[in-house]
């Protein structure tokens, strides 16, 4: 074997690698590596290549967590939006519930009951606002995928 195939079969026992595993590899003395190591300078190239190694690991972790994150950001986001509209619809349905039965007292001449338009009212009013509010979080939320993608 050339000096570079023992220094490819060298580096691929990883950072923790030992001369003595190569040699018994290769059935070659130690010294033989050590000397063939210190000419062509394997020790400085192999701590290189480990660090390179790890940086291009830890930036492929850090890449896919990011675009598991901003997934989880897009499916909440997504959610919420439908959340708000189911919200806001049921809200609308409320109010023209009440809209016909005033529409009813007036065409009937009837006086309306005090006890149950002002629930009624307050809950589709309450209703609504609680669409706007899940509506703003899910646009908040689509400010940071925007930044992500920035």
């Amino acid at each position: 074997m050339n000096a570079f195939e023992l220094l490819l079969l060298h580096r691929d026992f990883g950072p923790s690698r030992q001369f003595s595993q190569t040699a018994d590899v290769v059935g070659c003395s130690e010294s033989t590596l050590r000397r063939r190591a210190e000419q062509w300078n394997w020790v400085e190239r192999l701590a290189d290549y480990d660090s390179g190694m790890l940086q291009q690991a830890s930036e492929a972790r850090t890449k896919k967590d990011l675009q598991r994150y901003k997934h989880q950001l897009e499916t909440f986001r997504q959610e919420q939006l439908a959340r708000a509209r189911t919200v806001g619809d049921r809200a609308e349905d409320l109010l023209a519930m009440v809209e016909r039965s005033v529409r009813h007292h007036l065409e009937a001449g009837t006086v309306l009951q005090g006890r149950e338009l002002p629930s009624v009212m307050a809950a589709a009013c309450k209703a609504l606002e609680g669409a706007m509010n899940i509506e703003a979080t899910a646009l908040g939320v689509a400010q940071l995928l925007e930044e992500f993608r920035g």
